[in-house]
Parts: structure tokens; C-alpha cells; sequence
């Protein structure tokens, strides 16, 4: 470097200042000078140092002589020399002006550092005689904006979705971009095993870490990771290492090293580590150490971002109650399984599963217990299926089975006998409550199918028929179910319109009173007035309005119908005339239906003892608390009745705490009275000697010859309807046949 060789005083360079300011002593103004952060320097027109407060404070680390004859522009960063210069050319041109520039210069220990350089020409002024330059060390500012420049980048790459071995080789760079010495390397977690994502640690090291034996004292990964926090030694030839790991590094040339470990964003748990060797004895510096932690994060992040998309895709695919594939995926496999088949020729099966009366047992036991309850049979069913095959949920309580390579039909036959056999073993509920499952399944073998839906489909249909026919049973598919199913779809579309359009009619069969011969009441019965097939009787829509859950809906249409036109009919008195309306299992487990009622009666002025609400008995053995649903009603002072009472499950126990009015015979026994299987006539006998007992009213339905009314006031039976009275007619005609009152 070049020295000042003009003949000035080598004080003039240490510190002691030729010139005295006119604000204080010499000493003040000294300590004033060297006190503070920032290095003043004087120099004059040649560069040469006529002062400087860094022969005393050591700036960039040189001793205090080091000044004595530098040119001070000879420790520049040679790349950022020519506009340094510029710079100071620029300077000496603009006398008083302040000339800023910044340029790395290199420390003692040949590091370069960051420095803001401020010159003021004062050549002219006889106090000084010099340009004051004024110079602060930024490098830990640079530092931190050129770290915080690399995070952004890689944050942006992780946003922008790149893979995280990627991003790993992105913080590697970053690293090094930002000053880290020695090897940096990042392993991951990969179940049970440290796997390198980036870095150029050597094969040995990188096999040595991989082993899966996570013990904190056999390498630095596994000991920040298991502490959960950076490890650092400076000298490995000193350290405690495993006998294995000293061979490699003595091997390597390795003499120092550290680890940090990186940890999940969500949980906090070790998810991989980040390793620096190095060939020297060399402790992190603080910013190294954050250059590191910054990685870390990094990559941490990425690893997230990785494992939420993978959870995104997996919650997109599957059903998020029981884990099962869902609808998605479920018509992805079949239609490659279908694709498969058509180059193997191997037979496939489908099984359509749909949990019986689950609508009920959700309604009556709450959407946690079904939740329970759906995860159960999952769970069952998955038992019996081999994992090779596709058990997944379909929606609400159904469940399709993909079996693939099958021989034949009895296979997936015995499958369905075997989940027949599983659900035999109650489900326990919390607090020990028994509740039983059964399934209706419906089974389509593939032949000839384009496309996995229509197979579906046809699974579909033969699960349907499998419910018409009693339930818990299995179906195999035939085409005529195929027809059947699209007019279903039809019907349920149709439906869900059809109150909306007002295109549901009431229909009123009379009720005669059989002591008086006389109508005193009539039965509401819903038709559908279709726009395209004409009148359609409730066996066309109603257990589709069940299934489809708008028969609340239809059963509120009914009432408010019926009590409307009733009510405005002149030849009708509500104090004595009884209408009677069905309730259905769904509406009588609905906690509000008894202030529907009661709205229903105060609108239209019906008095509530002239009401008369059926249900069947089948219907309150899926009503899990029915004595207490039926109470709430019969407090508003309505009457009850059991519909079509003896083709049920009811006991008699059952029906001695049922709170009911009146029980209705069902027609099929009535039929049977002049019939020739006079034994099932003889149940009329028995019911009507049942109510009576338990002091209830009798009423008959299906009554269609004289013989049978003959029999039935012979039997002391109350009430009675059928089409030897009357079909049930438009409220017109209902008008019309009250108005001739008639005797019978």
C-alpha cells in the first residue's frame, strides 16, 4: 500500500489533530471525535491521511499504526474502486458539497465489510484545509436486507408451489449467497429415515445420518433434533463423537461442524435438520447462525406447504368422517378398473350398500351417535373386504364396494352374506346403549358398461329393489331394475318441485260412523296432480319423499290443505266432523311437530279434538322416544290413531304405553272377512278385543262388500271407510256426497 512521504509528522496520522476548533480544547474535542461509532478521517488533495479517528477506535479491525501513510482508498473492494473514485473526483469538483458513496473494504481478517462513505470538500478553508470524510460500517444492515432479499425470493418460490427439494436447494444457496462458510446440507424426515434434499455433504456422512437409529449421541442431526435446538462444535477432533462418525470426519477433513434443526410450522416436532462442515476450526458467527435459522424456516415452510397440499388432495379425494374414498375417487377407480378389464377380460363387481332406516336413527339420536354409527360400519365393512378392493362412502349411509378380478357373482354373494354376518354383533354407543345395523345392498356385475357411472347406477338400482322388497337383503342387478331407477330419478326431481307448483292435490275418503250409518268424518290423502303422467296416487311418491327427506314438507302441505278446505265447506261443522291426516315416522321424530299442529289449527279455526293424526306402526317402531313425541301432540288435544295396526313389529307391552286415541284395522285383515282364509278374519276379532281393552276406538279400512260391514258392526267395530262408502274423492265431490248425506 502506498505511504504519505511528504515530510508531515506522524502524529499528524494517530490522532492528534494539526488543526484546534474553535468550540474547545484540543483533548474535548479528541475523546469527542473517537467516542463516537462512525470514523472521521481528514485527507488532503493527494488521498494522503492528515487524521483519522481510526488510528484510535481500529476500525475494520487493523492496529493503530496501520493508517500511518495508507491511502485509504487502497482497502476498497477492487470491483467497487472505479465509482469510489468517481466519486471522489466529483468531490474535489463541488468544494462544500456532501459527496456520498458506499463500497465493501476489507477488514484484518481479509473479510470485506459494508461501508457508507460521506465526503465534504473543505480544501479552501483555511480551518481545515482538507475533505472530511466521514465513513460508517453498514455490514450487518446490508446483511440483514441482503438475507431478508433471499428469504423473499424463496418465499416466493414456495408460494408459487415449487417442490420442496427445490426450495432445500434454494436455501443452500442462500446460505452461501449470504456468507455461510464451510458445506451446508438438509435432510428431511422420510418415515424413519433422515434423507439428503440438497448440499454436497460427502456420501459418507450422508449414508452415516440416514440410518434410521435416531440416538441424539450418533451425529449432530440427530442430536439437534432431539434437543430441539442448534449444535455446535468447533473442533470435532476434541468432541465426543461415535466411533463410526470420528472415522468419517477424520477421513473427510472435516474439523468442524453444526446442526439446526428444522421443525414443523403446525406442530413444533423435529421434521429434518441442516448441516455445515467444515475443513477448518471455525465458530458461527451471529450472523451465520441467523443466515441458518432463516434456512430452516424455509424449508420448514415448504415442508408444510408440501404436506397441506398432500392433505388438500387426500380430504378432496376422501370422505372426511370415515377416511373412506369418496364419490370422486370412488368413479376414478372404477372407470380404470373398467379400462383394465377391457385388456384382461378379468370380471368386476360392484356392491351398493345403503344402511337401513339410518335416516330415523339419525333423527331420533342425534347427528353425533350417527356419525358413531356410520364410522362403525365402515369399519366393518372394510373387515370383510380385501385391501386389494375399494370400500368407499358414497354419501349419507351408503357405501359402495369395488371388487376387482372376481370369478363370478357368488363371490361378492358370500362378501354380502359376510357383512350380513358382522352386523348381527350390536354397536355399542356411549353409556352402553345397544343399537342395531342392517344393510340393503344392491350387486352389478360389469358387462358391457362405457362408463363407471352407469355401472354405479345399476348398483344403485338393485340396492333400491332390495329396500321395496323388505330390506336387509341383496340384490343382484337386471336391466328391468335400470328402467325402474330412471323413473325413480325422474320422480324424485319431479318432486322436489312439486310443492312449489302447487301441483299436490287432497283427495278425502269418508269415514261413516257404523252405529248411524252416516259420514262423521273423512281420511286427507295426497295425490299428485304430475303435469306429464296425470294423477298420481301416494305409491308413485311417498317413500321417494321419505328417502329424498321432503315428506315433512308434503305432510305440512297436506294438513294446511285439508284444514283449509275443510274449514271453508258450509255443509262441514268442525265440532263434530273428524279429519283425519297421516304422519309419518320423519315428521313424528321432528321435535317441532306439535307447534306445527297447533299453528296449523289456530289458522284455519279448527278445533284440535276434530283432528285425527295417523301413524302407522311400523313408522313409530323407528321412532326412537315415540310416547313422548306422541304426548306433545295429544297435550294440544288432537286425537292419535295406529294405521294399518297388526303389519307391524309393535308388542302389545308397546302398545299399552302408547298414548293413542284409536287403532285402525288393516284392510288386508278386513278382506279377509268374507273371504276363504277365514282364520286371518279372525284377527279382526282380536284387535278389536285389544282395543277394547285398553279402552280405544276401532276403525276399519278397505271395506268393499256388504258381508264385510256386515261383520264389522256384528264385531262392534266403531267406524269404518272404504269404496263400498266411497272412493276418496276431490273436495268438490266431498261436498257434493255430504250434502245427500247418506246411509249405509
Amino acid at each position: 500500500m502506498a505511504r504519505a512521504t511528504d515530510g508531515r509528522r506522524d502524529d499528524a496520522m494517530t490522532g492528534e489533530p494539526e488543526h484546534q476548533g474553535a468550540g474547545g480544547s484540543e483533548r474535548w474535542f479528541r475523546n469527542l471525535l473517537t467516542s463516537i461509532s462512525d470514523t472521521v478521517t481528514l485527507v488532503d488533495r493527494e488521498l494522503r491521511v492528515l487524521y483519522t479517528t481510526g488510528a484510535v477506535n481500529g476500525v475494520l479491525g487493523y492496529p493503530t499504526d496501520f493508517w500511518q501513510g495508507v491511502l485509504p482508498f487502497d482497502a476498497v473492494h477492487p470491483d467497487d474502486l472505479p465509482r469510489v473514485l468517481a466519486d471522489w473526483e466529483r468531490s474535489l469538483a463541488s468544494p462544500g458539497v456532501e459527496v456520498s458513496s458506499e463500497s465493501r473494504m476489507r477488514a484484518a481478517d481479509g473479510s470485506w465489510h459494508d461501508i457508507s462513505i460521506t465526503g465534504v470538500n473543505l480544501l479552501d478553508d483555511p480551518e481545515v484545509g482538507g475533505v472530511v470524510i466521514t465513513t460508517r460500517n453498514i455490514t450487518a444492515l446490508r446483511q440483514a436486507e441482503r438475507l431478508a432479499s433471499s428469504q423473499a425470493a424463496v418465499l416466493e418460490r414456495v408460494a408459487r408451489g415449487a417442490p420442496t427439494t427445490e426450495i432445500a436447494g434454494d436455501c443452500i444457496e442462500l446460505m452461501h449467497r449470504n456468507g455461510l462458510r464451510g458445506i451446508a446440507s438438509i435432510y428431511l424426515l422420510e418415515g424413519d429415515r433422515l434423507e439428503l434434499r440438497a448440499g454436497d455433504a460427502p456420501r459418507s456422512v450422508r449414508d452415516w445420518v440416514r440410518e434410521p437409529v435416531r440416538d441424539p449421541a450418533r451425529s449432530l442431526c440427530d442430536r439437534a433434533m432431539a434437543t430441539e435446538t442448534p449444535v455446535v462444535i468447533v473442533d470435532l477432533g476434541m468432541a465426543e463423537l461415535d466411533e463410526g462418525l470420528r472415522a468419517i470426519v477424520a477421513a473427510e477433513g472435516i474439523r468442524s461442524a453444526w446442526s439446526v434443526p428444522i421443525a414443523s410450522i403446525s406442530s413444533g416436532r423435529p421434521v429434518g435438520s441442516l448441516s455445515i462442515l467444515a475443513e477448518e476450526a471455525v465458530e458461527p458467527t451471529a450472523h451465520e447462525r441467523q443466515v441458518a435459522d432463516v434456512a430452516a424456516s424455509l424449508v420448514a415452510i415448504a415442508v408444510e406447504r408440501e404436506r397441506n397440499e398432500s392433505q388438500l388432495a387426500h380430504q378432496a379425494l376422501h370422505d372426511a368422517l370415515t377416511g373412506l374414498p369418496n364419490r370422486a375417487l370412488l368413479l376414478d377407480r372404477t372407470d380404470h378398473a373398467l379400462a383394465r378389464r377391457e385388456a384382461t377380460g378379468a370380471s368386476l363387481a360392484l356392491l351398493f350398500c345403503d344402511v337401513d332406516r339410518f335416516k330415523v336413527i339419525n333423527d331420533s339420536l342425534g347427528h353425533n351417535v350417527g356419525d358413531q354409527l356410520l364410522v362403525a360400519f365402515a369399519d366393518r365393512l372394510r373387515a370383510v373386504v380385501s385391501p386389494t378392493d375399494t370400500v368407499a362412502r358414497f354419501g349419507g349411509d351408503e357405501f359402495v364396494v369395488l371388487l376387482e378380478e372376481v370369478a363370478g357373482p357368488e363371490e361378492p354373494v358370500r362378501l354380502a352374506e359376510q357383512l350380513a354376518a358382522a352386523l348381527e354383533e350390536p354397536f355399542v354407543l356411549a353409556g352402553g346403549k345397544e343399537v342395531y345395523l342392517t344393510a340393503s345392498i344392491g350387486l352389478a356385475m360389469a358387462d358391457d358398461h362405457a362408463a363407471g357411472d352407469e355401472w354405479l347406477r345399476d348398483a344403485d338400482a338393485a340396492m333400491y329393489r332390495a329396500k321395496d322388497e323388505g330390506r336387509n337383503r341383496l340384490v343382484l342387478f337386471d336391466t328391468q331394475m335400470r328402467d325402474a331407477a330412471l323413473r325413480r330419478l325422474q320422480v324424485e326431481h319431479d318432486l322436489r318441485r312439486a310443492v312449489a307448483r302447487d301441483e299436490l292435490v287432497v283427495h278425502y275418503q269418508p269415514v261413516i260412523d257404523l252405529d248411524r250409518g252416516s259420514i262423521v268424518g273423512a281420511e286427507a290423502l295426497v295425490r299428485w296432480q304430475h303435469p306429464e303422467r296425470g294423477l298420481l296416487s301416494p305409491a308413485e311418491f311417498v317413500a321417494v319423499a321419505e328417502d329424498i327427506g321432503t315428506i315433512g314438507e308434503l305432510g305440512r302441505h297436506v294438513l294446511d290443505v285439508a284444514l283449509r278446505e275443510l274449514s271453508s265447506l258450509e255443509v262441514v261443522d268442525p265440532a263434530t266432523f273428524h279429519l283425519g291426516v297421516n304422519v309419518s315416522a320423519r315428521q313424528v321424530s321432528e321435535p317441532d311437530l306439535d307447534q306445527m299442529v297447533g299453528a296449523a289449527l289456530e289458522r284455519h279455526g279448527w278445533p284440535p279434538s276434530s283432528l285425527l293424526l295417523e301413524v302407522t306402526e311400523s313408522a313409530l317402531v323407528e321412532v326412537d322416544h315415540p310416547v313422548e313425541a306422541l304426548a306433545r301432540l295429544q297435550e294440544l288435544g288432537v286425537q292419535l290413531a295406529i294405521d294399518d295396526f297388526g303389519t307391524g313389529h309393535s308388542s302389545l307391552a308397546r302398545l299399552g304405553r302408547l298414548p293413542v286415541d284409536w287403532v285402525k284395522v288393516d284392510q288386508s285383515f278386513v278382506g279377509a272377512l268374507d273371504g276363504p282364509d277365514r282364520r286371518l278374519g279372525r284377527i279382526v276379532d282380536a284387535v278389536i278385543a285389544l282395543a277394547g281393552a285398553l279402552d280405544l276406538g276401532t276403525s276399519a279400512e278397505g271395506v268393499e262388500t256388504h258381508a264385510q260391514l256386515d261383520e264389522l258392526r256384528r264385531k262392534r267395530c266403531h267406524l269404518a271407510q272404504g269404496y263400498l262408502f266411497s272412493k276418496p274423492v276431490p273436495l268438490d265431490e266431498l261436498r257434493d256426497l255430504l250434502a245427500s248425506d247418506p246411509r249405509w
